[in-house]
């Protein structure tokens, strides 16, 4: 029998062994190391458990996992799996390069072992390059920078971490201003020069690639380049002439030359000139600095002086004779005020012309032009009678009224341009080809003083005609013949209606005269209408006889009128001792004292005094039929000779006062034109001296041209008369002998004095002879050679002897 203790540790011993045994079931394992690939799918294999136990058994062990990253995986019986979905997506760019978790193994809740479980995330290129927004703004660059160097650097970024090349699009508008030496740097550099006036904004696009996947992910960036101003070009004066285009498309401009005409009477006065103003304006168009402008050659003593700032010019002193300095040549010079090494020089032509007094003008407004229809290219326009038609302004400036500097141009419009051209002569050119039948256009005509800039204008009326149509000789020639007779119709109706009217001014004019008091009176007296009496007639007109007026009789007889007047109340005639005296005559004139009746007057016929009475009955009786009638008609009767008198004295002033003036008028027309003729006239004069002037020197020139003539004539005919005797004297040598020389030296001697002194005569007769005729010389020198050879004759009659 076992005792307690023996009991006791048998007992201790199978509880020893037991828990050995069930401790082996978490034995057995190792940590666990694994890959993983990023984006996988949930439930992706990850490891398998190596432990003895089975945690899926009866009295099984069990596993937990903890840790950092445990949440990204599950255990699956004897297997750890992914945990993911497909919100929750593996990454390796977020969660790291490896994944780490701690496997406890528990067994009755006591924790028997622990492992570790590292889990390496593989990377996969599921990730496209990045640009850095800061390397990719705007940017912004002189033009100035130097060709070759770095002018930005873009940079871009991968998760994935591959390589990056960069490459610009040669597709991009500007991609030939930039290159990329090194693909992987980024770094962007200048290729060519860059110019502000030409293109102030660039555009490019670059690529950031990955060189190192099979994917070749890309991307690309669209950059702008800004291009700033700056100080590279020299002023320039304007208008701008282009005369050529590089190949970057700037225009290549040249100073234009400025011109302004005067005349010998301007002074202290401010040129316009022409293209003007004078301006010149920085090449750097956004920087605009101040030029200053200055007159470099041409001042002549300070004669002209310009504005440095506005570049006007003055003329501080006239001209005193243009034809000795016709035309002044000026060099302005305008350079940048901070820097005066850039500059540009123009030329100013100002011309001393003569004064300008009349403008150009057309001898009419409209020209007739005609063209036939033709297939010729070009044809001249014509006018009445087949002529060609020439336009030519007049300027009375010169004396022929034909100016050189004139210059003919067609004002441009929609319908002729291309059609028509003129000459400088005036003449109209057309392109006939072009033309239709029945066209018809009206062209105007500019003629400009190329001088003054004066301009006249004309409008030219061309129609076409067709090919068997002639041209009119006259501008009645192609009118209507129905045209015509409306026309004559209408100026004949015209003249009848002018004769009627006349016919009937004439009828009432007479009509009136016949009328008046002043008529019937002279009637009455036997004189003429337009005879003018000195004194008044023997008898009273009906006016003075009589005057049917109550009132009028009442107020003068209150008036004290009474005793001049007789008769009964209501009917009053003048006393004859009331007759005006005759009108006084001066002492000296022939007919004054006399009682004969002058030569001006008619003899005055005395009426019987039954005649009056008569016509004082007459009038009493009609008075009493109506006291006022006669007496209020003759009132108004006198009053409107009155008012007729005072309107033909105002229309005699007023025709006076018209006359005066147009006297005026033609007066100052006649002073300007003798003024313009003596004006012609000393022109005349001065011309004609100048031809008499020219004609004197041309004269003298002829004079000294005949006087050398004639001395060279002289010269040579005395050169001739020397080699003659010369040729002589030798022909004497060869023909005698050196003794008969001798014999015969003597006579030989005497002839060869006659043969000098007669050669000398004729010399004499030559020269006394200068203006005799070519003819006369072959005659006088047939003499000369005559006597040279009569020694020879001598010599053979002597040897005969």
């Amino acid at each position: 029998m076992l005792n307690p203790w023996g009991l006791f540790l048998c007992q201790l011993a199978i509880n020893t062994s037991y828990h050995v045994i069930k401790a082996s079931l978490c034995l057995g394992g190792s940590d666990i190391f694994a890959t993983v690939s990023e984006n996988r799918p949930v439930g992706e294999f990850i490891a398998n458990l190596s432990i003895v136990g089975d945690p899926t058994g009866v009295n099984s062990i069990r596993l937990c996992l903890t840790g950092e990253n445990a949440n990204w995986f599950y255990l699956e019986g004897r297997t750890i799996r992914l945990n993911s979905s497909i919100l929750r997506v593996l990454d390796r760019e977020r969660q790291g390069s490896v994944l780490m978790a701690a496997l406890t193994c528990y067994e009755d809740d006591i924790i028997q072992s622990e492992y570790r479980v590292m889990v390496e995330i593989l990377n996969e290129n599921d990730n496209k390059p990045r640009f850095l927004e800061k390397t990719i703004q705007p940017r912004y660059i002189s033009e100035l920078t130097a060709v070759n160097s770095v002018v930005f650097t873009v940079k871009a970024i991968d998760a994935d971490g591959d390589t990056i090349t960069y490459i610009i699009d040669s597709a991009s508008p500007d991609a030939s201003y930039f290159r990329i030496d090194l693909p992987n740097s980024g770094k962007v550099i200048l290729d060519k020069p860059l110019d502000y006036e030409t293109k102030t904004k660039l555009q490019l696009v670059i690529y950031a690639v990955e060189t190192n996947t099979k994917e070749w992910y890309n991307t690309s960036a669209s950059l702008i380049v800004n291009v700033e101003d700056g100080d590279d070009h020299y002023p320039q004066f304007l208008p701008c002439t282009p005369i050529s285009q590089d190949h970057n498309h700037t225009v290549v401009c040249t100073n234009p030359i400025y011109v302004v005409n005067i005349t010998e009477k301007d002074q202290d006065m401010l040129l316009n000139f022409s293209p003007g103003p004078i301006h010149a304006e920085d090449g750097d168009r956004s920087l605009d600095t101040p030029l200053l402008y200055s007159i470099l050659s041409g001042a002549d003593k300070n004669r002209f002086q310009i504005d440095n700032q506005t570049a006007e010019i003055t003329m501080t002193k006239r001209v005193e004779n243009r034809h000795m300095t016709p035309i002044f040549r000026l060099r302005i010079m305008a350079s940048q005020l901070n820097d005066p090494k850039k500059y540009s020089v123009a030329t100013a032509l100002v011309r001393v012309l003569a004064e300008n007094r009349f403008p150009p003008l057309f001898n009419r407004t409209t020209y007739k032009g005609f063209i036939i229809e033709s297939s010729s290219p070009a044809t001249l326009v014509s006018t009445y009678g087949n002529e060609v038609l020439f336009i030519q302004a007049i300027d009375q400036d010169f004396v022929d009224g034909v100016n050189p500097k004139m210059h003919y141009s067609l004002q441009p419009t929609r319908a002729t341009t291309g059609l028509y051209h003129i000459t400088e002569e005036g003449v109209i050119i057309a392109k006939t080809d072009r033309l239709r039948s029945f066209d018809r256009l009206i062209l105007e005509v500019v003629a400009m003083d190329e001088e003054s800039g004066e301009v006249a204008k004309a409008s030219v009326d061309i129609e076409l005609l067709q090919r068997s149509q002639p041209i009119p000789w006259t501008p009645f020639r192609d009118m209507d013949v129905r045209i015509a007779g409306g026309i004559m119709g209408g100026m004949l109706l015209l003249l009848v209606t002018t004769l009627f009217l006349l016919i009937r001014w004439a009828k009432r004019r007479r009509r009136r005269q016949r009328q008046t008091p002043s008529g019937r009176g002279a009637v009455a007296l036997g004189k003429h209408l337009k005879v003018v009496n000195s004194g008044r007639p023997m008898i009273p007109l009906v006016e003075e006889v009589s005057y049917q007026n109550e009132g009028f009789s009442i107020d003068y007889e209150a008036s004290g009128g009474s005793g001049s007047l007789f008769g009964r109340h209501g009917v009053y005639t003048r006393k004859q001792s009331l007759i005006p005296p005759p009108p006084r005559c001066h002492s000296s004139h022939p007919d004054c004292g006399s009682g004969t009746v002058t030569g001006d007057m008619l003899p005055i016929l005395a009426a019987p005094e039954p005649l009056v009475k008569d016509l004082t009955a007459a009038l009493i009786s009609n008075s009493r039929k109506g006291d006022n009638t006669i007496s209020t008609g003759a009132v108004t009767k006198d009053e409107k000779e009155r008012n007729k008198q005072r309107d033909m004295e105002k229309e005699e002033e007023r025709n006076k006062q018209r006359d005066m003036e147009k006297e005026e008028e033609r007066n100052k027309q006649r002073d300007m034109e003798k003024e313009e003729e003596r004006d012609k006239q000393r022109d005349m004069e001065k011309e004609e001296e100048r031809k008499k002037q020219r004609d004197m020197e041309k004269e003298e020139e002829r004079n000294k041209q005949r006087d050398m003539e004639k001395e060279e004539e002289r010269d040579k005919q005395r050169d001739m008369e020397k080699e003659e005797e010369r040729e002589w004297e030798k022909q004497w040598e060869r023909a005698v002998g050196t003794k008969e020389k001798r014999n015969s030296e003597g006579e030989r001697t005497d002839k060869s004095r006659d043969v000098l002194g007669a050669s000398s005569e004729t010399a004499d007769v030559s020269e006394a002879s200068e203006d005799q005729t070519n003819t006369e010389k072959p005659q006088s020198h047939r003499m000369k050679t005559h006597h040279i050879r009569e020694p020879k004759d001598g010599h053979k009659s002597s040897s005969e002897e």
